[in-house]
């Protein structure tokens, strides 16, 4: 650990860089935009693949930006370990040519990969947060997975570039920070996790299932805010349930219906998630080379879904009485 020990408000160094790079160790900063012309863009600048934590530093970044009509363009770009650099003191990382900088309010983002670039700058609207101090941990103190959403909702303008072709882009989006020293196909099998703006409120909900050996346990995070205001963080009282699987053509299965019920002695949050769009699917593994992928795929095949959906929500939380419809975006991260 860079520093050891959190207060209750987020402060600057810890979306800095909080683990050594080298082996042992993975950390990732994740940025997603919903633009208000329907594209997406999901951006991450990474030390290494989390499927690779046993080696040493390989910082790479991943982009995947889906157009309105469903075309989606993908990236990926690794670096000589000599091009990596992160500040401790705040959110400054420079990978090759690559670069974001941010002070928990407001980040700039600059990406340019192969068939990809993008200038982006992202300013918080809901402040940072994270569930206690932000760490999942197994089997003792030392191994952990830790995760801050450093902004929860934002607006994003910027550029995107592609095609030859460089487009003005304007919306809403996302920023969070992950970092830890534990293999997390060994602990965690699989997680839902989505967020949400819709009417005044912001929603982060999440349910990560441990492996058997951790015995299946549920892990739930759950994020409730209405303007720039947090109602609760507690997560403990979220549970999920699933119906109507279908199958998908990568040999997975995916739930069509979702409901996250938050209930805590009157209060209670009802998320319903209905008609979900797949933006993104792919295995893990193709970020590795295909002889290494063959190889890889006797022990597990970890799978990612990125999906847009409808969202019903239902507020019961003191005083506040609401009821909004709007889109969501989630994913179905399965490790093993």
């Amino acid at each position: 650990m860079v520093r050891a020990g959190v207060s209750e408000q987020v402060a600057l160094w810890e979306d800095g860089l909080r683990v050594d790079t080298g082996p042992g160790f993975f950390e990732w900063w994740y940025f997603d935009a919903y633009f208000d012309d329907g594209t997406t863009a999901v951006i991450t600048f990474m030390t290494k693949s989390i499927l690779e934590r046993k080696r040493g530093l390989n910082p790479g970044i991943l982009v995947a930006v889906t157009l309105p009509g469903g075309d989606r363009l993908t990236d990926s770009a690794f670096y000589p370990f000599e091009e990596f650099k992160a500040s401790q003191e705040q959110c400054d990382v420079r990978i090759g040519p690559n670069h974001i900088q941010g002070d928990l309010h407001t980040y700039h983002l600059h990406v340019e990969v192969e068939h990809v670039a993008a200038d982006l700058t992202f300013t918080g609207l809901v402040p940072p947060w994270r569930p206690g101090d932000g760490k999942a941990y197994f089997g003792d103190y030392e191994h952990f997975f830790a995760w801050l959403p450093s902004i929860p909702y934002g607006s994003v303008e910027g550029t995107l570039v592609y095609d030859e072709k460089v487009h003005e882009v304007k919306g809403y989006g996302y920023h969070d920070h992950n970092w830890g020293n534990i293999d997390l196909p060994k602990v965690l099998d699989h997680w839902y996790w989505g967020r949400a703006h819709i009417g005044d409120f912001t929603l982060i909900y999440v349910e990560q299932i441990a492996t058997k050996a951790y015995g299946s346990k549920k892990l739930p995070v759950f994020m409730l805010a209405k303007g720039d205001e947090i109602l609760t963080g507690d997560g403990n009282p979220l549970t999920l349930v699933k119906r109507q699987f279908v199958n998908h053509d990568g040999g997975r299965q995916y739930p069509m219906e979702l409901d996250f019920i938050w209930e805590k002695g009157n209060d209670r949050v009802q998320i319903a998630l209905r008609r979900p769009v797949v933006i993104e699917a792919t295995s893990l593994l193709n970020m590795f080379p295909r002889w290494k992928q063959k190889v890889l795929r006797l022990f597990a095949n970890p799978y990612y879904f990125r999906f847009t959906a409808d969202m019903d929500l239902t507020i019961d939380f003191g005083d506040i009485h609401a009821h909004e419809q709007g889109p969501t975006i989630y994913e179905l991260m399965m490790l093993r």
